[in-house]
């Protein structure tokens, strides 16, 4: 063969979690055979370049194909001699070591970059092993934060900073021995207007324009110019995003509807209890209706608060110590009165859902009781994460959609002006620190059919993990 596999067995595995290729000029044919053949044996695929190959430009080729024939495959091209502990050396098709590639010195000392890195992908990886090619001592990576990243594309589903630094500083050192220094950036220039040191930048076509902004400001400094190196975008095709490359955004519309993070292992309740939870006008609604219509049992807190604030009951007796005047002689609450006491006072609000929040729990847990412990059961809160309820829950799931949206739904179903649909939407924490305890994530940021496609989705893996 004219690429081959780290051991000849390696092919009639099942299954394994890294295996390793060399690819020789002879054999570039073949890559897109071997790349799908790899993605059904393997959960990452590292590539060793021929030296009688460009390595460069053939680094760049390899992820370009590994995109369009496996996608789901980390594929990992060497930039260096070694590989990682637990694989297998490399042999040429011979069985024969391949030869080593003439060491060529790199024309810089440091480069720098910068990027979101979320949900690391090939497009990510060109960029990275690019700037570790022409660079001899070190990488200095700038990973977007804070206010650089809420405008992306379902941004409230990108990853923590710690964990896009992590996948960079692990990729790298995966694949070179040059060291990666990691720095969070809320600003366009982070390290590279500070670093005198610096030599290179490495950009990507659409922030070439940020590679000159960034020698303006070098210069402004007294700093020397950085040499501007471009590389190419990966091409993609997604047409509900409008993108034709390969990006994050894609890749968390991706993750919509798939189990973003391990069930909770120790639930409080009998059946298999899944929180289904946004903020106001996120569609959770109409993904409760969606969820009833395939045969789920979905508990409404909403109905069952209605149910607590019954004329007598022991809240609105506690109601009526903690907010006198909107209980009336008949022990009624003026749920509009209480309404607009605690919307605008975050003490009084919390206040109220002490009192709230337990009465409904104890209620849904008597209708969890009546429930079979071998059947699904969702239970549709708004405020389910600030009541602490995930922890006590097989799973959570949250449905959002971006606060443009949002806003837009809320000025239009409650016919409010635009600084009174902020107030209302500020008043619950983000979609972002829902997502954060989620382990589903539902958008319905597009039309309908959208919504339903990725509910079949999170309900088809739902069943199979049950399995």
């Amino acid at each position: 063969r004219s690429l081959s596999w780290n051991e000849a067995r390696a092919m009639e595995q099942k299954s394994m979690d890294a295996a390793s290729v060399v690819l020789s000029p002879r054999c570039l044919a073949q890559l897109p055979e071997v790349l799908r053949q790899a993605a059904t044996r393997c959960t990452r695929l590292y590539v060793a370049v021929h030296p009688e190959l460009p390595l460069q430009s053939t680094v760049d080729s390899i992820y370009a194909r590994a995109s369009e024939h496996a996608p789901q495959l980390d594929v990992r091209v060497l930039l260096k001699t070694a590989l990682p502990h637990g694989v297998s050396p490399l042999r040429a098709e011979d069985g024969s070591l391949p030869p080593a590639r003439p060491m060529i010195d790199p024309p810089y000392k440091k480069v720098c970059l910068g990027g979101t890195f979320d949900r690391l992908h090939n497009g990510h990886k060109v960029l990275l092993s690019r700037a570790a090619l022409i660079s001899s001592e070190a990488i200095v990576c700038g990973v977007t934060d804070g206010d650089m990243i809420i405008k992306k594309t379902l941004w409230e589903m990108i990853e923590p900073v710690e964990r896009r630094m992590r996948a960079v500083e692990e990729f790298v050192k995966d694949v070179s021995d040059v060291s990666c220094l990691l720095y969070p950036i809320t600003d366009p220039f982070g390290p590279s207007i500070t670093m005198a040191e610096l030599n290179a930048i490495v950009v990507s076509d659409e922030t070439y324009k940020g590679g000159q902004a960034v020698n303006t400001k070098r210069a402004e400094r007294g700093m020397s110019e950085l040499v501007i190196e471009k590389i190419g975008l990966i091409e993609a095709d997604d047409t509900l995003l409008k993108e034709t490359k390969l990006s994050s955004s894609s890749r968390r519309k991706e993750a919509l509807g798939t189990l973003l993070r391990p069930v909770n292992t120790q639930p409080k309740f009998g059946p298999y209890t899944i929180g289904l939870t946004g903020g106001i006008a996120s569609g959770k609604t109409k993904v409760a209706e969606d969820l009833r219509s395939m045969g789920y049992t979905v508990l409404d807190c909403d109905k069952i608060a209605h149910g607590t604030y019954a004329a007598g009951s022991d809240l609105v007796k506690q109601i009526a110590l903690a907010f006198p005047s909107v209980v009336n002689e008949k022990e009624e609450v003026d749920r509009r009165a209480l309404g607009n006491i605690v919307f605008n006072d975050k003490a009084k609000r919390l206040q109220l859902n002490g009192l709230v929040w337990p009465a409904v729990l104890k209620t849904v847990q008597t209708e969890l009781d009546k429930i079979p412990h071998d059947k699904v059961v969702f239970v549709e809160a708004a405020a389910l994460v600030e009541a602490g309820w995930p922890k006590d829950l097989h799973e959570t799931w949250t449905i959002f959609c971006a606060r443009a949206e949002e806003l837009r739904r809320v000025q239009q179903r409650d016919k409010l002006d635009e600084q009174q649909a902020e107030a209302r939407i500020s008043s619950q924490i983000s979609n972002s620190a829902r997502l954060a305890v989620s382990h589903v994530g539902i958008c319905s940021d597009w039309d309908r059919k959208v919504t339903q496609d990725q509910v079949k989705k999170a309900v088809e893996l739902l069943e199979k993990r049950r399995k």
